[in-house]
Order: C-alpha cells, then sequence, then structure tokens
C-alpha cells in the first residue's frame, strides 16, 4: 500500500464550500507557495452538495476537483457524513440522538446522529454511492475518508438503538440463561426472563452520573460494558456501511476515517481490522508533556501491528476549546510534525487550509489566517516546513520502528477499570499507561502500543499495567510468552477479572496468579494525601534509590514462588512485598504492588532493558526524544530537541547523512533549540 505512496502528504482539511469561487484560484497559489501536495475534501459538505432528498449538486465541487487535479494535488475524498442537513433532521426526526439523560436532541452540531438509524445508513449509503461513482477515476485520488470522529459526542440511548441492543446481546449470548450468567445479573434482583426487558444503561436506568464526583459509574458492570461495546460497533457499522460502497467502485484506493488519540467510546483496535490506513488528529497543549503526543502516535501505529500511519489534522498554531487557547510557540509547530514522522507517520496534514470567518471555528488557527497571506510567523514556519518535506520525498515513507518493548492497551479493560465503583475514584488508566510509557519515552526506547490479542512473539518484554480484565486466551498467551523467556511486568488491579467483569475465584491476581507466583490478601485504597514507600531489598545497579514513594494503592501480596525484589516501608503491611519477581519457564513474571513515583519506573524498566540489552541510540537526555525508522538497509534516526536551549550528544561511530541539510557528519553533534535532525545511515 505505501510502496504507491511517492511523498510525505502536506496540506490539510479544504473547506472550499465555505468560501466565494473568487478565493479557490488565489488558494491553489498559496498551496503551491506552501509546498502543498494533498488536501482533504468536503468533509462537513452534505447540505452543500445535497440541498433535498432528490437533488444533489456536484457542480461546484467539480470545479475544485479539476483545480486540484491540474495543479497536481492530491486528493482524500472524504465523505460528508458527520453532519446531515438540516433537512434530513427535520424529515426523519429519529436520525437525531437521545443522549445519556434521555433527552432526544434537535438538529445541530455535527455526530448528531443515531449510528442504529435506517434513514441515516440509507442515506449516507446513498452519498458515499454518489462521489464514489462520480470520482471514481480521478488520478489524484489517493483515499477515502469516511465521515468525521466517530462518536466524538455521545453515544445513543434511544428506542431503537435499546432494539438494537437486544439484537445484538441476542446475537453475543444466544439465550437469556447464558446472559443472566455472564451478567451475574441475579444481584439486585437484575434477572431478565424476556428480552423486551432488557434497557439501554443510562442515567435513566443503571449508569449514576459523577458517582463520588469524578466519574460516571454503573450499578451493572457487565451491561454498561457491553453497551459500550455495542455501540462502538453500531458505529463501526455506520462506518462499514460507506465503506462496502466505496470499495465497489475503488477497491484499489485505501479507506480510512479520523481517529482521536485515546478516544474512549470508540474500541479503535477493534475497529483497526476494517481501517486501511489508521489516520487521527493531534491536538496537544502546551502544557502537556511532549511524551503524551509521543504516545498516542505509538498507539496510531500499533493499532495495525507497527504500520505507517497518517497525522490527519494538528493545529498550525492555537485551537479554540481550551479555556485558554495559548499559541504554539516559534519551532513547535514543526518539530511536533516532524515528531508525527519519527513515530510512523507518512504525513502532515492540518486541519484547516484557510481560517473560517465564522462560528466556532472561526478563532482555531489554519494554514491561512485571516489576514489572508502566509507573511507570518506560522506562514514563514509552514513554509519552511514545506520545503523540508518535499526534499525528504519518499525516503522515510513506509519505513517501520523495530521496537523490542510493547505495552498492552484495551478499550472493554478501560471502560471495566473506571466503570467500578472501587477501590478508588482516583484511578485512571490513561493514566497509568501515560506512566509507563513515560519511563521508556525519557530512556528514548521504542514501544509499541499493541492489544492483548496481538501476537507477543516479536517481542522482549511485554508492560501491562492494570490490565484488570482478561480472557483466558490471553493468559495463556502471556504465560508462553514468559516461559520462551520474555519478561512480563504487569501491577495491581491486574488479571482480577473476565471478560463481564465477573471476578476470577481463587484469589487474586486470578489469571495471573500462577504466572506471577503470588496471591493478593488485601487492596488498601490510599487517601489522596497519604503515601507509603518502597524499600528496595534487591540491589540493582540501575536502582538509582534506596527508597522509592508510592500512592493510591497498596496490595497486601503473599508469595507463592516469587522472588520479593521490595517490599513496602510502613503501615501494618509493612515488610509485605511491593515488588516481584516469578522465574517462569525461560522468563520472568514482575508484579509492581502500588503505584510507583516516576523514579521507580524509570529505574526499573531501566534495569529490565539492560537485561535484555535493549538500549538508547545515544545517551539519553532529558527533553531530547529519539526514534528511528527503518526501511530496506537504511535506518532513519531522529533527534527532536524539545528543549529551549541547545543540546550536544556523541553519536555511535559511523557517518551520518542529516536529510534535511546533507551535511555529513559523525562524532559529536549539536541541535538548536527546538530543532530536529534526520539522519540516514
Amino acid at each position: 500500500m505505501f510502496e504507491k505512496f511517492s511523498k510525505i502528504f502536506y496540506g490539510g482539511d479544504y473547506n472550499p464550500d465555505q468560501w466565494d469561487e473568487s478565493v479557490w484560484e488565489e488558494d491553489i497559489k498559496l498551496m503551491k507557495v506552501l509546498g502543498v501536495n494533498a488536501v482533504t475534501l468536503p468533509v462537513f459538505s452534505w447540505a452543500r452538495l445535497q440541498p433535498s432528498e432528490d437533488i444533489f449538486d456536484f457542480s461546484w465541487l467539480d470545479k475544485v476537483v479539476d483545480l486540484l487535479k491540474k495543479n497536481n494535488i492530491s486528493i482524500i475524498m472524504a465523505t460528508p457524513t458527520a453532519a446531515q442537513p438540516a433537512w434530513m433532521s427535520k424529515k426523519y426526526p429519529e436520525m437525531l440522538i437521545t443522549d445519556i439523560q434521555g433527552r432526544k436532541h434537535k438538529h445541530g452540531r455535527r455526530v448528531n446522529f443515531c449510528p442504529n438509524n435506517t434513514d441515516y445508513r440509507r442515506l449516507s449509503g446513498l452519498i458515499a454511492e454518489k462521489m464514489a461513482e462520480r470520482y471514481k477515476e480521478l488520478p489524484n485520488l489517493i483515499m477515502w475518508h469516511i465521515c468525521n470522529e466517530y462518536g466524538s459526542y455521545s453515544y445513543c440511548y434511544c428506542e431503537n438503538c435499546t432494539q438494537a441492543f437486544r439484537t445484538w446481546l441476542k446475537k453475543r449470548y444466544g439465550s437469556l440463561e447464558k446472559l443472566n450468567k455472564r451478567w451475574n445479573a441475579n444481584f439486585w434482583g437484575h434477572t431478565y426472563y424476556n428480552w423486551e426487558e432488557i434497557e439501554a444503561p443510562s442515567y435513566l436506568t443503571e449508569i449514576v452520573p459523577s458517582w463520588l464526583g469524578k466519574k460516571d459509574m454503573t450499578i451493572f458492570q457487565g451491561m454498561a460494558i457491553d453497551y459500550n461495546r455495542f455501540m462502538s460497533d453500531s458505529y463501526l457499522d455506520c462506518y462499514l456501511n460507506e465503506v462496502r460502497i466505496i470499495k465497489k467502485h475503488t477497491p484499489d484506493i485505501p479507506v480510512t476515517t479520523n481517529f482521536m488519540g485515546s478516544h474512549k467510546p470508540i474500541d479503535y483496535f477493534d475497529w483497526a481490522k476494517h481501517i486501511d490506513i489508521i489516520s487521527w488528529d493531534n491536538y496537544p497543549t502546551n502544557n502537556l508533556p511532549v511524551s503524551n503526543a509521543a504516545m498516542r502516535h505509538d498507539l496510531m501505529r500499533g493499532l495495525k501491528n507497527g504500520q505507517p500511519f497518517f497525522l490527519i489534522e494538528q493545529a498550525s498554531n492555537q485551537v479554540n476549546w481550551e479555556p485558554q487557547n495559548a499559541l504554539k510557540r516559534p519551532g513547535v509547530m514543526r518539530i511536533l510534525s516532524y515528531q508525527a514522522i519519527a513515530h510512523g507517520s507518512d504525513s502532515v496534514l492540518f486541519f484547516q487550509w484557510r481560517q473560517s470567518r465564522g462560528a466556532c471555528e472561526k478563532y482555531h488557527s489554519a494554514m491561512v489566517p485571516h489576514a489572508g497571506h502566509l507573511n507570518t510567523r506560522t506562514g514563514r514556519e509552514l513554509t519552511k516546513l514545506g520545503k523540508e518535506l518535499e526534499k525528504l520525498g519518499k525516503k522515510t515513507v513506509g519505513s517501520r520502528i523495530n521496537s523490542k518493548v510493547a505495552m498492552m492497551m484495551d478499550w472493554p479493560n478501560w471502560w471495566a477499570v473506571e466503570f467500578s465503583t472501587g477501590p478508588s475514584e482516583d484511578l485512571t488508566y490513561l493514566n497509568q499507561l501515560e506512566k509507563y510509557y513515560r519511563a521508556f519515552y525519557d530512556l528514548n526506547i521504542s514501544i509499541d502500543i499493541i492489544n492483548p490479542s496481538y501476537d507477543l512473539s516479536g517481542y522482549d518484554i511485554i508492560v501491562a499495567p492494570v490490565l484488570y480484565m482478561v480472557k483466558k486466551d490471553i493468559a495463556s498467551s502471556i504465560e508462553k510468552f514468559v516461559e520462551s523467556g520474555g519478561i512480563f511486568i504487569t501491577t495491581f488491579l491486574s488479571g482480577m477479572v473476565d471478560e463481564n467483569d465477573l471476578v476470577i475465584l481463587g484469589g487474586y491476581p486470578g489469571a495471573f496468579r500462577k504466572l506471577l507466583g503470588l496471591w493478593i490478601e488485601e487492596i488498601d485504597a490510599l487517601y489522596p494525601d497519604m503515601t507509603n514507600k518502597i524499600v528496595m531489598k534487591e540491589k540493582f545497579s540501575e536502582m538509582a534509590k534506596k527508597e522509592y514513594e508510592c500512592r493510591l494503592i497498596c496490595d497486601v501480596a503473599n508469595t507463592e514462588g516469587a522472588k520479593t525484589l521490595a517490599v513496602f516501608g510502613k503501615d501494618y503491611y509493612k515488610g509485605s512485598p511491593s515488588l516481584t519477581e516469578n522465574e517462569f519457564g525461560k522468563g520472568k513474571a514482575v508484579y509492581i504492588a502500588t503505584e510507583p513515583e516516576d523514579d521507580f519506573i524509570k529505574d526499573l524498566m531501566k534495569h529490565y532493558c539492560n537485561e535484555k540489552a535493549i538500549h538508547s541510540f545515544v545517551r539519553p537526555q532529558k527533553g531530547v526524544e529519539v526514534t528511528q525508522r527503518i526501511k530496506d538497509d537504511r535506518t532513519y534516526t531522529f533527534i527532536l530537541n524539545h528543549n529551549s536551549e541547545e543540546a550536544s550528544m556523541t553519536l555511535p561511530e559511523g557517518k551520518y547523512t542529516n536529510l534535511l541539510n546533507g551535511d555529513v557528519i559523525s562524532g559529536e553533534i549539536t541541535i538548536l533549540p527546538k530543532d530536529v535532525c534526520i539522519l540516514e545511515s
């Protein structure tokens, strides 16, 4: 697929229907100045393309498409089905969602459709068909883009979805007897004797809003998790409804839809099986660590087992939805663009081309600002970036990252952890993943983010923070990985429940008790102002301190063959294991019984990486990010200096070509603040 691409695609969302036709020629001239070679259109133009049910008007889009074709600008053709026309909402009011509070919406905003509505499915399929028939022969059509940011606002809880949920449950469980067993329905008298008795879990039924103050929880986890699965499947069916139609006409053109990084409502691992090229929207704010975006890039790459992805949206400067919409400082837009490429992207695309005059996104930055010209700081940075990407050509396109470390992430596991009414309202799944990811990021050790069901054989180390929900086949796969010599590292609250959030009986950590060589007697949740200590019993050269701070959760563990590497420093369980290691076959299973401070995680991960001879390309420095992409016999090393000061480092022996300026270098290298170096070897 990627061998067809001869360049890094550079450009963004183009919305010409928001502008008078007289502006279009100027758009093309400015695109040429910036080096734009690809645009996405017409993402939100359904009302313009279909002014009524029986009338379609492609005349304006034909003109834009012709302009782009004449100027050799590639097109990512988007179906506009994220925002149905007002006439459609009025004619088919059941198309609109019913929110979790039971309120039926009226026309407005976007992604405001019930994914199980047959009229929406029919009409979205029809506009997709019309577009595919019309534009299937376009020589500059490189990809189809379906809808926009599925699930971005809400699930639907209407009667139609409730009935569809019952049908989905029948297919999943086959009988009410099995459903009642898998949901533990005897609890609080929830036993069902007729499928029609089952309601969608909402604020009117099983969901408790902001229970304990921080997050929605549920009385009935099995049902709530299944409803999330069902809604993710429902939106996926909307996507596939359009894909099947488009593939009839353009079977060889890849199809995508834009993801939103770690977006909780949609199971991206499940969706990835049905998407040709993963693409996503990256909008990190200034007050987030740069590792935050890096982790999402690695997640997007991991969705399809290391395949390159598309950065399909980012902001050229500030966004419009934060409480304080701060500017991107000089150099930040450029370095974040290269961060995406460094982690596996084959595109740098923006939302949007020309800044909107009105509505909620009028102060969201764009490649062309309200000033209407490029003689701005951002314009100069975009021009420089476009020239550099043109010079890079296809060198890095299709290249991959060879990681020996992976971190497990799972959407149903995420839902289950945060639907539970214990042990602590302060426990959030993403925060735990980010803590462990950050350790490898700081060590400049590449890491794939994978689903637990993926093949583990290519890795030396697997990290699985709070892998709470575990199927039997997943537990067996992890055991085989460790038996074969791998190192498996997991934490508190792992292995506890099955796929319906039923506790695995026989003692925590349930599915992992044999593998970890221990059992958990009690789980203590610490108050926010409380801490404990991890006291090292084993001396590792990489462990800089004898004692580390910990918080949130403390397991009271009993070893059953595992070796105790560290103990808790206080409370009645002082001296009980806080860190254990169990030899299992040729490998090791490591258990961390608490939430440690960041230094502990970093030091411990460094220890196990050293054990497996996994090292950074250059010595790690704070604020300097290093990744490597490989294609054929060439290695491309990305060094990004996120600091406000220059950074110097010694390269491994050999000669390297800096692809951004052509210099051949060896030995010592100095990188300016917010600057990037791409070394070919």
